[in-house]
């Protein structure tokens, strides 16, 4: 069964580099590494992925504040540089389309097509 807890998490993220501010902006120049738990594309099993990337950003820095919180654009990078049709293995044969048995874990199943009564993944997600 999917937990659907564990599906498009970012579990942690890793940042390292440098920044400085000028004249209202802090540049920043860092590599980010990052685990993220996320949906297999064909069977939707959790699947863990680990990337790290290399980014250059400014912040602007409002006035009178001391701090800048990083937490969004940090997180918007990590969301936009992961690859989202990863699989759970490469062999992953997904779910039937018709009732969404999922195939790696019954790989016998056959659904009857009952031309009456027709009940379809993609009906019962729309």
């Amino acid at each position: 069964m999917i937990d659907p807890d564990a599906l498009c998490c970012v579990e942690s993220v890793e940042v390292a580099g440098e920044a400085f501010a000028q004249h209202g902006s802090l540049f920043l120049e860092v590599t980010l590494r990052a685990a993220i738990v996320q949906p297999c594309s064909r069977c939707l099993e959790p699947v863990n992925a680990e990337f790290a990337t290399e980014e250059e950003f400014d912040v602007t820095i409002p006035p009178g504040v001391e701090t800048v919180d990083l937490t969004p654009t940090v997180l918007r990078l990590v969301l936009s540089a992961y690859d989202p049709n990863v699989r759970c293995k490469t062999d992953c044969r997904g779910l039937c389309p018709v009732c969404g048995t999922n195939l790696n874990e019954h790989p016998d199943h056959v659904c009857e097509d009952d031309a009456s009564e027709p009940t379809r993944l993609r009906d019962l997600l729309s």
